[in-house]
This record gives C-alpha cells, structure tokens and sequence, in this order.
C-alpha cells in the first residue's frame, strides 16, 4: 500500500500545503551557553507532522497544549533545551528527515570585550535545480496544474538510480542503468498524470512501471532498494510541498550590544526575523547576528594610558621647545 501513494503524494504535498507557525526563540548567555525554544501552532495535522518536526533527545524538554475556540481546536507544541557551541540537530527516531537548520554560536574573548556570534543556517531546498516547474507552482497559488508531475518524478526517479549506483549490492552496469533512465523519461513523457490521480490506489505504479522490462537483468534485492530511494525523495518533495504556507519567526537575544546582523527589524535587544518557503526555496537562508560586551576596567585603563601618553609627549614637546 505504501508503494501506491508515492505518485499521489507528490500531489497532496502541493494542492493540500499545511499553514502552521513556527517561533524559534534564542537567547545566548554571557557564559556562551544558550537556550532554543520551538514553539509550532496550528491544527493537529499540521504541528504533528514531518514537515518541520522539533529536536528530539535528552537535551530537548517537549510540552503538548490545545485551546478550543469556536470550536476549533488550536494545537501547540513547545520544545526547549540548553545548548553550546554547533549543534546539528536530530529529530524524532520516527522522523523519516533530517533537520536541516544547524546553529552555531560563538564566544570570543578579547582584550577590550568579549565577542558574541550567532549563525543559524535554514539549508536550501534546491528546488529549481531539481525540478523548476514545481518551483513555479509554488509561487503560483492558483496554479492547479501538473505540469510539473512528470519533470519531478523524472528527477527523483533517476536520482534514486544514480544513489544505487554507489553501492556495490546495486550497482547496475552503466548502459543498463542509461536505458532505466532513458525509460523514465518516455514514462514521464507519455503518462497522464491527471488521470492517474483520479483512480487512487488503483494508479499504475511509477517503480513497478519503469522497472518492469527490466527484472530479469536486475539484482534480487534491486526492487527493494530503488523502491526506499524514490520513497525518500519523493517525500523530500512532498515536505517542500507542505512548507508552502509555513511562517517562521525568529527571536535572537544576545549580550552586550549588536554590531552585525541581517535581521529583518531590532526592536531593543531583540533580532527579530521572519521568512517562509521562498527563501530557503532554492539557496539556503542564514541568520547572523554578532554582538560585544565591553571590559569597563580594560577600557578604563585604555583610556587613562592614552590620556597619559599625551601627557608625556606633550611634557617632552614643551620642554623641547624651551
């Protein structure tokens, strides 16, 4: 059953997008430590799925509200931790992705203050790179059409095959795996994707399709393996699909005062920024803030020997004139 939602979710990923909020909150702390907070509202479907799921391990905390109003229920889930240095984080053993938002936060000690870095990566989706027409439709809100369908599983289909190949158990000869992916691209080319969404289930299958004038040449374990490369990547696309309406707000808390940053607005001493799907669409999206903390007695004395050594040269200078 699984096998038979691979085409059909690439659809739902687009046409069915969730619509959830996102506030990260950071606050660096004069030692370097930090905290992160993850805070996702929306319904249940969209706070508890796999599109931007929250860190998981025994660094995280995690708490689960709801609010009824109207009688619609609004679900929201918290998740906190204290941190240091880099962190690539993890989600849940269950989640079939990777959290792609590392941070990495800095302290550097000077003579005259102390330094303070923050760099939040929100790694790119490289989506016109993979498939442009899919792109294209989700910067169109009323573009219903599936144009884009054939153009991605050609990619995902080929991508998977091109994966196999580094592994020894897969690999296929070069030529037989030039003539897979010179099937795909007929399948893609001919098939009626509109159609194919209308009957469900029932839809022909894209791996059984494209690998089926090939199973004699095939190594025994080849199917399987194929059929977990395409799941993956088309539920990369699809998680692309359900980021459409996201919003992420962004909240940095640093020491000292600010003396870079990219932020979208500073209202005190907080960055604040927000972005959704089109800005990690393709290139990747970075937050960078850096902020110092001066030394009062470093600079005190800094002063007084300065102020000093204008005595002295001008002591010198009377006398020299005399």
């Amino acid at each position: 059953m699984k096998r038979k939602r691979i085409i059909l979710i690439l659809f739902i990923g687009l046409v069915f997008p969730s619509c959830v909020e996102h506030l990260i909150t950071i606050r660096v702390l004069p030692d370097g430590r930090y905290t992160m907070k993850f805070v996702t509202k929306g319904d249940s479907t969209d706070v508890f799925n796999d599109d931007f799921p929250h860190p998981f391990g025994s660094t995280w905390t995690t708490h689960i509200d709801a609010e009824t109003k109207d009688e619609e229920t609004t679900w929201m889930m918290e998740t906190s931790g204290m941190l240091s240095g880099p962190v690539a984080f993890s989600a849940g053993e269950s989640s079939p992705v990777q959290l792609a938002h590392p941070i990495d936060v800095k302290r550097i000690t000077g003579w005259i203050g102390t330094r303070y870095s923050v760099i939040q990566f929100f790694k790119g989706r490289e989506v016109f790179r993979k498939y442009p027409k899919f792109g294209d439709s989700l910067g169109n809100s009323e573009d219903d059409s599936t144009e884009w369908v054939g153009e991605a599983l050609y990619y995902i289909g080929t991508t998977a095959i091109n994966d196999l190949q580094e592994d020894s158990t897969t690999m296929l000869e070069n030529i037989l795996a030039e003539r897979i992916e010179n099937y795909i691209r007929g399948y893609v080319d001919r098939k009626n994707f509109t159609a194919l969404y209308s009957i469900g289930d029932e839809a022909s299958l894209f791996v059984d399709d494209v690998l089926q004038p090939f199973l004699e040449q095939l190594p025994e374990n080849y199917p399987v393996a194929y059929q977990d490369a395409v799941n993956r990547y088309s539920k990369e696309m699809h998680i692309t699909g359900q980021l459409r309406d996201d919003q992420f707000k962004f909240q940095i808390f640093l020491p000292g005062i600010v003396i870079s940053t990219n932020a979208d607005s500073i209202a005190g001493d907080t960055l604040l920024w927000t972005f959704g799907l089109k800005d990690f669409l393709n290139d990747d999206y970075i937050l960078e803030a850096q902020s110092i903390v001066y030394s009062k007695k470093r600079i005190q004395f800094l002063i007084i020997a300065v102020t000093l050594l204008v005595l002295i040269i001008a002591i010198i200078l009377i006398k020299f004139k005399r």
